[in-house]
């Protein structure tokens, strides 16, 4: 088992099933107002520097997310499992071309991310999984890039369990083979005396 790959494809499974339809009365997160009127989630992938080097790079879907563990510091605990103690960083990717600025006629669209970064916290704050301890969020920023695609970074603290060298998973169990003869009888030293039963060799 590898705990942060089953992690990665869990969490990734997770964001693009709930992060849909937020035009919609309910959502799976809850009732939203309608005027958030979002995209919702098109893409989720492991950062590789997509958006740092997009020449080397797919064309990316917007909203995105990119995951990235940060340096996890591990101790091992019982018979060789391991917890790991560190962030997990999310970067969310969202196209804006509306102005922000006070007085501006498109103000409400230009600041949709804030709302969308929102959900997103909503989503993962306390998600948990058998593997990983709830995910708390310990820090976050933003990008002051003057381009299209706003990003903002979001950190959560969490534990990763990882049994993968547990001692107990290296034994194999067996099925012994017992031989049982029947002896007629046989004595001991001192009372009682034994007279009928058996003995395993």
């Amino acid at each position: 088992m590898a705990v942060k790959k089953d992690t990665f494809l869990e969490i990734g499974a997770y964001l693009m099933s709930v992060l849909q339809n937020f035009d919609a009365i309910a959502h799976p997160a809850g009732i939203l107002p309608a005027e958030l009127n979002l995209p919702g989630l098109a893409w989720f992938d492991k950062q590789m520097g997509q958006f740092t080097n997009p020449e080397m790079a797919i064309a990316i879907p917007l909203p995105c997310i990119l995951m990235e563990y940060q340096a996890f510091t591990w101790n091992t605990v019982g018979k060789n499992e391991q917890h790991g103690t560190g962030n997990i960083r999310f970067y969310v990717y969202f196209e804006n071309y509306a102005d922000a600025f006070t007085g501006s006629a498109n103000q409400t669209l230009a600041l949709q991310f804030f709302d969308f970064t929102d959900q997103v916290n909503q989503a993962l704050q306390g998600y948990r999984l058998p593997m990983m301890t709830p995910l708390l969020r310990v820090g976050d920023n933003e990008d002051s890039a003057e381009d299209m695609i706003i990003t903002s970074q979001v950190d959560y603290g969490t534990i990763l369990t990882d049994a993968a060298t547990l001692e107990a998973q290296a034994f194999t169990l067996v099925n012994p083979v017992i031989n049982v003869t029947k002896v007629a009888a046989t004595t001991r030293p001192g009372r009682p005396t034994f007279e009928n039963g058996f003995i395993i060799p």
